[in-house]
């Protein structure tokens, strides 16, 4: 299988040298990376000497000031950052645990409260638990009985326990300018605040505004129906800057006149294209089959046709309604089956029935955003085998939003670690009939199997970046209902997926819910290289938890020693861990560089460590060689957590705050007993990322030669970036 993905990795390095970003603030980022505190302060100094605004840089010069046991510089520095970021939960939490390791705990007390009451982080809140008094406890204090974390459009969303009755729903009201514009009651899942001390496992709610609710008229007031009881950062202010909220409103305001020639326009950009949408229907709800239909009918392009695939309904609503969109519309062709076949088999007639060179498909609860068939026809003339789009998820009414699901661009392992696009997906019509449809024998997980059996056959895959699609979620959708069977059917389509392209991989469930874990084959020799200056605290964890997880050879790279403990340390080595010496200015990229052109003869895979990494688990060196070796494949980086399990590194992203910075950094890695999926489930995922951090990286030993191993100009920051980017550009 081959891939083209639009993007040029050149733009990206462009734009990394163009970031307005001081190279101080990069170096000094780079050395807390790299934990080398005193020259991240230099560094920063340096930088905020230039940029004083740079809230963020301030709180960093904090965590690093506090790391050298310098607290009263390090409350300077995060009083600056909080005075300059005074919504940033993460400024206030750092400077709370620098005021409870100081021991003032009524300080810290206030700046934990201060942040939970930002956004509800469940650390701030674990923490409040535990300061007992001092910190006004989350689960005893009486002005704590929940939290706004957002309202959306009229959606608003957060977390609350009734004191009055805290393992049940709570009751809520909102209100703005007093009169009551919304109600509801908790009933979803919130692991986060099991986790900051709650017994309540469905803490959460979201909850529709009703009409009477306008975003410019105020803030909003939530509070328990029956106590008045108000949740911590009630009153709440909407953002004057809702992007789902402007999103929905995109086509206000449009002329009857503008409106058509907006229409015209799309008509004419596609001229001769159509786009084939099958919808297979069963016994729908008619309200939201009229829905559907009539979101198809508002099409702004109106090049397509709607093939309602009626599996044999039993109720004669359903069968009405299709006859009469289907009279008014000669777009809409109504296929009737006699006998109920299952989705698979209605599909499948939809599909023989198309006359599209694309084909789409469209539940029978969901809906089409206006532009849709604009932009898939406008996207397909580029000629691409597959294109999905991003989507909106909604609950049971079409119009409350829950979740905007912004996808990222396609990733190969990604998908297949979890299967993030099956709306709206779009397929060239022959490309289906090629691999055979949907599979006959499933009835559940079918259209995860469609896309990898065209995956297979498909040389260019095409991600347009806008939510043309509305997924109606309720307790009868199938992958709601059937969570054991989802797992099980998708797996089963996983391992034929291996077999039938001979990757050899082994498939099991993941960490959480639609995610799966592929072992490719790893027999290979790996060698681990470490450099390191003294420190034998941090060598000596990090050297045995390699040599209790894994059997490969370790390298040890000292840089000068001169600590007598550190040095005994590494003359009582087993034979499988060799230490050479360097000498002369810190150089992250020579020192690297000269082990490999030292001792790196023999080996298929290099692991590059830092010095205070610890291995956690068994397993994980013979999982990133497994991926490694790929030939699609040219480095391998690691989910890496600080010590109090929160995310250090889940992959790294170009020009996102910054010219390279870690995602998913300070998220928990847990949320109550299970662990945190992250966004997209993308924490509990194998995916492509931009770059990987060098504190823990695996390159094939070939490639790693082919691009002349790290930029030795780059002494301190950015060679990992630097060397991610070459291998990509080597790799594709």
């Amino acid at each position: 299988m081959s891939y083209k993905i639009a993007g040029g990795w050149a733009k990206a390095l462009e734009r990394l040298r163009k970031s307005n970003n001081t190279v101080h603030r990069d170096e000094g980022v780079a050395a807390l990376r790299a934990g080398r505190p005193l020259e991240a302060i230099d560094a920063l100094r340096r930088h905020l000497a230039v940029r004083p605004h740079d809230g963020h840089s301030w709180v960093r010069l904090g965590n690093a000031l506090k790391d050298t046991g310098r607290y009263d510089e390090a409350e300077a520095a995060y009083e600056r950052g909080c005075k300059l970021k005074p919504r940033s939960s993460n400024a206030w939490l750092r400077r709370a645990y620098l005021a409870k390791f100081s021991g003032h705990n009524e300080r810290a007390a206030a700046f934990f409260r201060r942040s939970f009451e930002l956004d509800g982080n469940s650390e701030a809140g674990r923490e409040l638990l535990r300061m007992g008094e001092h910190g006004a406890s989350v689960r005893d204090a009486p002005d704590i009985v929940g939290c706004i974390d957002g309202l959306v459009a009229n959606s608003i969303f957060g977390w609350c326990v009734d004191p009055d009755g805290p393992e049940g729903p709570a009751e809520l009201e909102f209100l703005q300018n007093g009169l009551v514009v919304g109600e509801g009651r908790t009933s979803l899942p919130r692991p986060d605040v099991v986790a900051a001390g709650f017994s309540n496992t469905h803490a959460g709610f979201r909850i529709a505004l009703s009409s009477d609710y306008r975003a410019e008229a105020g803030a909003v007031v939530a509070r328990l129906a029956r106590s008045k009881r108000t949740l911590v950062n009630s009153p709440y202010q909407p953002s004057a800057d809702d992007h789902v909220a402007i999103w929905l409103k995109r086509w206000d305001g449009l002329a009857s006149h503008e409106l058509e020639e907006l229409c015209d326009s799309m008509d004419r950009e596609t001229a001769g294209s159509l786009l084939s949408i099958v919808m297979p229907v069963y016994n729908t709800p008619v309200d939201w089959l009229r829905r559907a239909i009539n979101s198809v009918i508002s099409q702004f392009c109106s090049r397509w046709e709607l093939l309602c695939v009626d599996d044999a309904s039993t109720e004669p609503l359903v069968q009405q309604v299709l006859t009469e969109f289907s009279a008014v519309d000669s777009r809409i062709k109504v296929i009737r089956r006699e006998k109920n076949g299952g989705v698979s088999a209605a599909v499948n007639d939809g599909i023989r029935h198309a006359r599209g060179k694309y084909v789409a498909f469209l539940d029978h609860d969901d809906a089409l955003e206006p532009e849709a068939v604009y932009r898939v026809l406008k996207e397909s003339l580029s000629g691409h085998d597959i294109i999905y789009t991003d989507e909106v998820i909604c609950g049971e009414d079409i119009d409350v939003i829950s979740q905007v699901v912004a996808r990222p661009s396609f990733s190969y392992d990604y998908y297949i670690s979890h299967p993030y696009f099956v709306h709206f997906v779009s397929v060239k019509r022959s490309l289906a009939k090629k691999v055979g449809g949907y599979d006959l024998k499933m009835n559940i997980s079918m259209d995860v199997d469609f896309v990898l059996r065209i995956l297979e056959n498909s040389k260019s895959v095409s991600h347009i970046p806008v939510p043309l699609y509305r997924w109606r979620t309720h307790d009868g959708s199938a992958g709601h209902e059937k969570i054991d069977a989802v797992m099980d059917a998708t797996r089963r389509s996983l391992e034929r997926h291996h077999a039938r392209t001979n990757s050899r991989a082994e498939v099991s469930n993941g960490l959480t819910f639609n995610t799966f874990r592929h072992d490719f084959p790893s027999c290979a020799k790996s060698l681990i290289i470490i450099p390191t200056k003294n420190r034998v605290d941090l060598l000596k964890p990090c050297v045995d938890s390699l040599l209790l997880t894994t059997e490969s050879d370790v390298l040890i790279v000292d840089h000068d020693s001169n600590d007598q403990s550190t040095l005994d340390y590494m003359s009582q080595l087993p034979n499988r861990v060799k230490v050479i010496r360097y000498s002369g200015p810190f150089n992250f990229s020579a020192m690297n560089n000269r082990a490999v052109e030292e001792a790196g003869s023999g080996y298929d895979l290099y692991l590059f460590a830092n010095n205070d990494v610890e291995a956690i688990e068994a397993g994980w060196i013979e999982h990133m060689q497994g991926l490694c070796l790929r030939e699609d494949v040219g480095a391998v980086g690691a989910l890496l957590l600080y010590s109090d399990g929160s995310v250090q590194h889940g992959g790294v992203v170009l020009n996102v705050g910054g010219p390279a910075e870690h995602v998913y950094k300070n998220a928990p890695s847990n949320l109550g007993e299970g662990r945190n999926p992250g966004y997209i489930s993308g924490l509990v995922s194998v995916r492509d990322f931009s770059a990987v951090t060098g504190a823990c990286m695996m390159v094939r030993a070939d490639i790693f030669k082919t691009v002349g191993g790290f930029d030795p100009l780059l002494a301190v920051g950015f060679n990992d970036i630097d060397l991610c980017l070459r291998i990509r550009e080597a790799v594709t």
